[in-house]
């Protein structure tokens, strides 16, 4: 059975700079660099995921 799940996607800009994190569990060289992301959660707009999720990775 295949499960469907919804996903988002937040590209932060500010200056010219584009936000992306790595994760510290992983090397880099296995996760490389990523942008804050995650799956929307019952009830969630695909705004309020996005936001959600950014604040999650707030560890920069």
């Amino acid at each position: 059975m295949t499960r469907e799940v919804q996903k988002v996607v937040c590209y932060v800009v500010q200056e010219g700079h584009l936000l992306v994190l790595t994760h510290d569990a992983l090397p880099m060289t296995e996760a490389g660099v990523q942008v804050p992301a995650g799956s929307i959660e019952p009830g969630e707009t695909p705004e309020e995921a996005a936001v959600r999720e950014l604040f999650e990775e707030r560890h920069f």
